[in-house]
């Protein structure tokens, strides 16, 4: 009845082990569509419970909920952002046998905070604010409570690009949309109704545009 929250330049891979917490409708592989690119926090989250009978199983049923945390991002070149986060993601999972499927979606803001969005002479920094990922996941059974899934999408972010001042220009800034696709594999094992560990493993690709 419940799963865990997912704890996100252009290409780049990723690999994370994700152990948490949190409420949801359906079961823990619910909650590994919450995009982990984007920043969602792991924190306990809230959700809307459905009743008894319409719970399917561990591996299937709908689920929602909103979450909040904090996102500290540090780039050699770009400098670096954090502040606080808030977020709301939903989806439906399904199960035929062995055969696990599902779509969900979501989005988060991050507050930046802090001087670290101001670049100083000569320098670059970059920021983001509003985020948002759709995904489709298909996975296998390999054991009532082990789940071998792949995910892929896409997602999109506001962009900032701040210029500092030179000798030969003003400071100035440059906002965008970036829509980028992205691709995950990974295993999830559901130790309780309440609790699951996954260790997953993806790449965020370059822009569609």
């Amino acid at each position: 009845m419940t799963g865990p929250a997912d704890p996100r330049p252009l290409r780049r891979f990723t690999a994370c082990l994700l152990l948490a917490g949190g409420t949801l409708c359906s079961g823990p592989a619910a909650a590994q569509f919450a995009p982990s690119f984007i920043g969602f926090g792991p924190l306990p989250a809230f959700a809307w419970p459905q009743a008894p009978g319409e719970l399917e199983s561990r591996w299937s049923g709908s689920y929602a909920r909103m979450s909040t945390g904090f996102e500290a991002v540090s780039s050699k070149r770009f400098g670096g952002y954090a502040g606080p986060t808030i977020g709301f993601e939903a989806g439906r999972i399904w199960r035929e046998g062995a055969l696990v499927y599902g779509i969900g979606g979501g989005f988060d803001y991050l507050a930046a905070v802090g001087g670290g969005t101001t670049p100083g002479f000569g320098g670059l920094a970059y920021t983001r604010d509003l985020a948002g990922a759709l995904q489709v996941k298909v996975g296998t059974l390999l054991t009532p409570d082990i789940l071998l899934y792949a995910k892929a999408g896409a997602w999109a972010a506001h962009e900032t690009l701040r210029v500092g001042p030179t000798a030969l220009s003003q400071p100035f800034s440059r906002e965008d949309v970036a829509v980028r696709p992205n691709a995950q594999v990974g295993v999830e094992w559901a130790l309780t109704d309440r609790l699951s560990v996954a260790v997953e493993a993806g790449v965020i690709g370059g822009g569609f545009r």
